[in-house]
C-alpha cells in the first residue's frame, strides 16, 4: 500500500453494528408516523403496511469525519443524526410475484442550501444503500428488493440549521419512467498501490536541464495478449514520455525510457533527453504482441512502434499525417489495422477546429489513409475529444467528444473501417451546464455494448447504449458517499456484458476549485450497468493524493491547480481485475518532481470478467 492509503476491505460480517450503542441514546420512539426533535425511530415495513413516515428537525454540519473505508461510515448517534431502526418483513414470495417492487428511503426538505444524507446498514454493519447528493431538496436511497431483516437508517444532517425534513420508507413498484436512478453501496474491492520510479541518473543527464523533467502525468496502462503490462506518462514537451513494463502481472515494473526521446535509438540506457514528444500520449498493445505509442509535440504526433517488447522503438516524428494536432488517441482492430484520431486546431477562431482519423494497415508504422470526422465551421463543432475504440465483434470504430460550448456529448461512429463517419448525440445538458471536466470517456464491453462517462464538475455520470450508439440511457450518477460528493475526470472501462468500473477523483468539498479540497481516487463498479436501475459499489482506492483545486482550463489554470493534468486511463486485465495508473502530487520527492505516477492493482473483490 502507498503512504496515506486506507485499508480497503468489506466490513466484517461478524462485526458489531456501529449503531447498537447509539440506540441507547434514544430521545423518542416513533412507529408508523409522528414527530420529534431528534433521536431514534422504529418501524416495521410489511406488505400490509408498505409506507412509513416520520418528521424531524435537525441542526448539524458533518464534514470529513469518515475513517477506515473513506466512503460512507458516518459516526452517527442520536445526538447528531436521526436513527431509524427498520424491520423489514416482506416474504420472498411477494418479491417473486411482484418483481418490479422495491424498497426506497427518502429524506425531503425545502431548500437546496440544506442537505440530509441517507445511509442504510444491515445488522452486520454492511452498508446496503446510500443517497448523498448535494444541492437538492431530497435524497432517495433505492434499496431494491430488500430482504426481510433488521436494518438501521442513518439520516445525516450534512448542512442543516434547525431544518425540518420528512422521512419516508416505501415498498412500491418502480417508477414507470426512469429519471436516471441508481443504487449505491460500499464496494468490496481491495487494491495495492505502487509508485513508478526512474533511474536517479536521469536527473543529471538531460541536455535541456531539469525544468522539463519534473512530472509524470496523464498515464495510461495496457496489457498485451500474454499479460505483459505497459504504462506511459507524459513529462511535457520537449521532455518526452516515460514508459514502464511489467512482466509479472504488475508486481514489479521496469523503466523502459522514452520511446519518443532522441535517446531511444541511441543510448539504450533509459536516460531522459529532449524528445519529439512529451505532450499528450497514448499506447496500445496489438494481438501479435507489438506495441504502438503516440506522443504529441509542437503541433504534430510522434508515433513509435516496438516488435520486441519495448526494448527497441522505431519512431516517426511526422507520424501525425496532418499538421496542428492536439489530443490524439489510438485504437486497433487486429495486428495490422491501427487508427489514430486527433483534433486538428485551425485558425484562432471559433469553429475552425475539426476531428480527423488516420488509418494504418501496417501495424502503426505509417498512417496514409485520412478521413474527416467533423468539418470546420459546419455542423457540430468539437471541444474536448475523448478516447477511440474498435468493436472487435464487427469492426465498428467509435470516438467520443464534447461539442461546443461543452454542454453536449457526441459519439462518432464508422461502420466502413474509418472511411466515413456519422455523429450521434449522447447527451445534451442545459446551456448553463459545462460538461468539460475534462474528457468524456468511452468503453465497450465484450458483447459490444457502449458506455460513456462524463462530469459536470459535481457529479460524474454514466450512460449506456445496447444498439451501437443509436439510443442512450438516461445518465445516472456514479459517485456517492460522504467523501465523494464531488467527482471529476471519470474514466470508464468494461468487461463482460453490463460489467463496468468508473474511476474518478472524489472529494467531500462541494467546489472542485476549492483550495482546501482533499481528493482521493474512487472506483464505482457495476455488475448490472445495463439494468433499468443499476447498482454501483463504491470503493475508495487511495487515501488523499491531492489537496486543492483540480482546474480544467488547461494552460490558463493557476499554478499548482493543474498538476494532475486531464485524465488517467485504467485497463481491465484478462483475469477481470483492473489496473488504474494515477498522478499524485502529494507523496512526492520535492527535490526532483512535481507529480509521481502510481499504479493501483485490484487484489480482491468483484471482477469485470468471469466469476
Amino acid at each position: 500500500m502507498r503512504p496515506g492509503s486506507p485499508a480497503i476491505s468489506k466490513n466484517s460480517e461478524t462485526a458489531s453494528p456501529p449503531w447498537r450503542t447509539a440506540v441507547l441514546l434514544s430521545f423518542c420512539v416513533l412507529v408508523m408516523a409522528g414527530s420529534c426533535l431528534a433521536g431514534t425511530f422504529n418501524g416495521t415495513l410489511t406488505t400490509s403496511a408498505p409506507s412509513l413516515t416520520w418528521n424531524s428537525t435537525q441542526t448539524g454540519v458533518i464534514g470529513q469525519t469518515q475513517t477506515g473505508t473513506g466512503v460512507a461510515n458516518p459516526p452517527c448517534n442520536a445526538t447528531i443524526c436521526d436513527l431509524y431502526n427498520l424491520t423489514v418483513n416482506v416474504p420472498a414470495t411477494f418479491y417473486a410475484a411482484n418483481p418490479n417492487f422495491e424498497v426506497t428511503v427518502t429524506a425531503a426538505w425545502n431548500s437546496s442550501l440544506d442537505e440530509f444524507d441517507v445511509y442504510v446498514y444491515d445488522s452486520n454493519s454492511n452498508l446496503v444503500g446510500m443517497a448523498t447528493q448535494s444541492t437538492v431538496t431530497s435524497n432517495v436511497a433505492d434499496l431494491g428488493q430488500l430482504p426481510s431483516g433488521v436494518y438501521q437508517i442513518q439520516i445525516v444532517p450534512t448542512i442543516a440549521a434547525q431544518t425540518a425534513y420528512t422521512g419516508t420508507i416505501t415498498l412500491a413498484a418502480e417508477p414507470t419512467v426512469q429519471t436516471g436512478r441508481a443504487r449505491y453501496r460500499l464496494g468490496n474491492a481491495t487494491f495495492s498501490s505502487q509508485k513508478m520510479t526512474r533511474p536517479p541518473a536521469i536527473y543529471n543527464t538531460t541536455p535541456a536541464g531539469g525544468v522539463f523533467f519534473e512530472q509524470d502525468a496523464e498515464p495510461r496502462v495496457v496489457h498485451d495478449p500474454v499479460g505483459n503490462l505497459y504504462l506511459t506518462a507524459i513529462q511535457a514537451i520537449p521532455a518526452g514520455s516515460d514508459t514502464w513494463k511489467s512482466m509479472d502481472g504488475g508486481n514489479t515494473w521496469t523503466y523502459l525510457g522514452e520511446p519518443d526521446g532522441t535517446q531511444a535509438a541511441g543510448s539504450g540506457l533509459g536516460f531522459v533527453g529532449v524528445g519529439a514528444g512529451g505532450g499528450d500520449e497514448d499506447i496500445l498493445a496489438l494481438p501479435n504482441g507489438n506495441v504502438v505509442m503516440t506522443s504529441l509535440w509542437l503541433g504534430g504526433n510522434t508515433t513509435c512502434t516496438s516488435s520486441n517488447g519495448g526494448t527497441v522503438w522505431a519512431c516517426d516524428p511526422e507520424g501525425s499525417t496532418l499538421p496542428a494536432d492536439d489530443r490524439q488517441w489510438l485504437a486497433n482492430f487486429d495486428s495490422n489495422i491501427v487508427y489514430i484520431t486527433s483534433k486538428q486546431t485551425g485558425a484562432d477562431l471559433t469553429g475552425t477546429d475539426s476531428l480527423y482519423v488516420a488509418k494504418s494497415t501496417d501495424g502503426g508504422v505509417t498512417f496514409p489513409f485520412v478521413s474527416q470526422v467533423t468539418t470546420p465551421e459546419l455542423g457540430v463543432q468539437p471541444s474536448f475529444q475523448g478516447n477511440m475504440l474498435v468493436d472487435h465483434n464487427n469492426g465498428s470504430v467509435y470516438t467520443v467528444f464534447m461539442g461546443l460550448p461543452d454542454n453536449a456529448v457526441y459519439l462518432a461512429k464508422s461502420v466502413d473501417a474509418g472511411h466515413t463517419w456519422m455523429l450521434k448525440l449522447v447527451y445534451q445538458a442545459p446551456s448553463t451546464v459545462s460538461l468539460g471536466h475534462v474528457f468524456p470517456s468511452l468503453a465497450l464491453d465484450l458483447a459490444g455494448n457502449l458506455y460513456v462517462a462524463f462530469s459536470d464538475g459535481v457529479t460524474s455520470f454514466l450512460t449506456s447504449s445496447t444498439n451501437g450508439g443509436e439510443a442512450w440511457s438516461t445518465p445516472v450518477r456514479v459517485n456517492a458517499g460522504a467523501n465523494a460528493k464531488t467527482a471529476v475526470e471519470p474514466w470508464v472501462v468494461a468487461g463482460d456484458a453490463g460489467r463496468v468500473a468508473v474511476f474518478f477523483y472524489g472529494t467531500s468539498d462541494p467546489n472542485f476549485n476549492s483550495s482546501n479540497a482533499n481528493w482521493s481516487i474512487y472506483m464505482a463498479q457495476s455488475q448490472n450497468a445495463l439494468a433499468t436501475i443499476p447498482t454501483f459499489s463504491i470503493t475508495a482506492a487511495t487515501g488523499v493524493m491531492h489537496i486543492g483545486a483540480i482546474c480544467n482550463q488547461g494552460t490558463a489554470c493557476a499554478n499548482g491547480t493543474r498538476n494532475l493534468l486531464e485524465y488517467f486511463y485504467p485497463d481491465v486485465y484478462p483475469d477481470g481485475n483492473v489496473f488504474a495508473p494515477y498522478p499524485d502530487d502529494l507523496h512526492v520527492d520535492p527535490s526532483t518532481t512535481i507529480t509521481h505516477v502510481w499504479v493501483l492493482k485490484q487484489t480482491g473483490g468483484s471482477r469485470l470478467i468471469g466469476k
